[in-house]
């Protein structure tokens, strides 16, 4: 049973691994000195390879990187991989992130955004914001857990991706009290119109 578990994993880690990705790389056609990185999917494997492959390759051809993310967010372990894929660059690079007119930011998209230095949204873009819930590894389904774990699972989320960042406290409070009624959405600029801090310039 055993040997059928871990011929499991590896066959699903083949099947990933083998997709190319939906990560497009670019240089700023406005000559900016940026090189853009866009991002239209879920968040899941293997987008957090992805980004770290396309850093090495332009690491050294320019000093900012612009994330551009159009995500209905995604899983809550490669969205963890992404935030620390994209602290490393911010050791050496300036990163800006951007949600465009159409564009969403939804669930695990938002801790990913909210890493740029300089965030840019379009006013009509749409945000949503939601506890974290746990999902089974083979079925993707829901799985529900004591109300402890929920608390305990949505505080570490709050501590280490909303926390330590630049969203407004207050904000953040009311949004923690909100999103227990299910899901909050909001457009680019109500979180402006909010001082939610999670933008910084409607564009």
């Amino acid at each position: 049973m055993f040997a059928v578990i871990i011929f499991l994993f590896w066959q699903n880690d083949q099947r990933i691994y083998q997709d190319q990705g939906r990560l497009a790389v670019r240089s700023d056609p406005e000559g900016r000195d940026a090189v853009i990185f866009t991002w239209n999917s879920a968040i899941d494997v293997p987008v957090a390879r992805r980004f770290e492959e396309a850093f090495d390759e332009w690491k050294d051809k320019t000093g900012r990187i612009v994330i551009e993310l159009d995500s209905p967010g995604g899983s809550l372990s490669e969205g963890g991989r992404v935030v620390d894929v994209i602290e490393k660059i911010k050791r050496t690079h300036e990163v800006e992130t951007r949600v465009g007119a159409s564009s969403v930011c939804l669930s695990m998209c938002v801790p990913i955004y909210l890493r740029g230095d300089r965030r840019i949204a379009a006013p009509s873009s749409r945000w949503m914001f939601h506890k974290p819930t746990t999902r089974d590894f083979f079925t993707d389904e829901k799985v529900d857990k004591p109300a402890f774990e929920t608390r305990m699972t949505a505080k570490r989320f709050v501590n280490r991706y909303f926390v330590d960042s630049e969203m407004d406290p207050v904000w953040r409070a009311k949004l923690e009290q909100e999103w227990q009624g299910g899901d909050v959405w909001k457009s680019g600029q109500e979180l402006v119109d909010e001082g939610a801090n999670v933008v910084t310039a409607l564009e």
